[in-house]
């Protein structure tokens, strides 16, 4: 039975951690090694992998300390020390059904793609007495069960991200790494992780994955000791950044299509908006914007500052992938 290799960023979340490995040790392909890597400078999570006494579980101490978006951008290396035939990540709060590796692995075998997204629902409330989850997916309203290319799936940053973290399952014989290796901010590098798809991707429906909306607890980074003004500013500048790079690499094919509506199920005046708040100009421009939003957009672009990270990824992705 092919190995998986699963990452689990974790900070100071001990129960959460232990469920998260509950649902490893509950999985229906049961090859598998989960790298504990622990953010905490006390190192606090060696205990709970020492009481769960799992011996696929492997303990890995951050030092020095990394942050969110490092420690989980790590999870996503090519590094493959266990000789995995597979990976995924999966954050201590979030969780994956029984079937969710099987799944994984037989999408890629039998698809001949290297990597997949496996659908999430969304759990509120988590570490609460009463949690509770969406019946919808995050994909649903986006993709359809099939193969999409990397122009297809960058197209969805228009009204969306993507990729989700979480959801992502590939093989060592995917052709690029998926982590950023730079450093970046929070929600920016799904969108960057998005960028660096530059192959085939399978996106399956089942929903077989849950995130869960914690953001206050899981948005500890360097740099949030700006205002959240600064940030938002910010991060919408970067995002633009972006989707002005995806629209300048679409083909006029391609980029008819979506317009039109025949790529992705994004609605119609969602991906419209998207591109006139990009500053593209698309039959529904900025003259049909409200004004508040017209003002957001003129403040993102002459107040915001695109992060370092945006373009260091561009440059990556032009040596890696062609656009015809």
């Amino acid at each position: 039975m092919p190995l998986v290799l699963v990452r689990t960023p974790t900070y100071r979340r001990p129960e959460a951690l232990k469920r998260a490995v509950r649902c490893l040790r509950a999985q229906t392909h049961e090859e598998w090694i989960c790298e504990v890597r622990d953010d905490c400078p006390e190192g606090s999570a060696r205990a709970v992998v020492e009481e769960l006494q799992e011996p696929r579980l492997r303990y890995v101490h951050n030092r020095p300390q990394k942050f969110m978006v490092r420690n989980l951008d790590d999870c996503f290396l090519r590094e493959n020390p266990y000789g995995a035939d597979y990976f995924f990540m999966l954050e201590d709060d979030n969780q994956v059904l029984p079937q969710f590796m099987a799944r994984g692995r037989d999408i890629i075998e039998q698809n001949g793609v290297s990597i997949c997204q496996i659908n999430q629902v969304i759990e509120y409330a988590d570490g609460t007495a009463a949690p509770y989850r969406t019946e919808y997916g995050i994909f649903d309203d986006l993709f359809d069960e099939a193969v999409y290319q990397p122009q297809e799936l960058h197209l969805a940053m228009f009204g969306a991200i993507g990729v989700s973290n979480g959801a992502l399952f590939w093989s060592r014989r995917i052709g690029n790494e998926l982590a950023i290796r730079v450093d970046t901010i929070p929600t920016l590098e799904e969108f960057l992780r998005t960028w660096l798809v530059a192959e085939p991707i399978y996106i399956c429906r089942e929903k077989l994955a849950v995130w869960a909306s914690s953001e206050q607890s899981t948005t500890r980074n360097l740099g949030l000791s700006k205002s959240w003004l600064r940030r938002e500013l910010d991060l919408k500048a970067s995002i633009t950044a972006l989707q002005r790079e995806v629209w300048r690499c679409t083909t006029a094919p391609m980029r008819k299509a979506f317009l039109e509506g025949t790529v992705l199920r994004t609605p119609l005046d969602a991906r419209h908006k998207a591109l006139a708040k990009a500053g593209i100009k698309v039959p529904f421009g900025p003259q049909g914007m409200p004004v508040a939003a017209r003002l957001k957009r003129f403040a993102v672009r002459h107040v915001g500052r695109e992060h370092p990270s945006v373009a260091a990824c561009i440059k990556r992705a032009a040596g890696q992938s062609t656009f015809p």
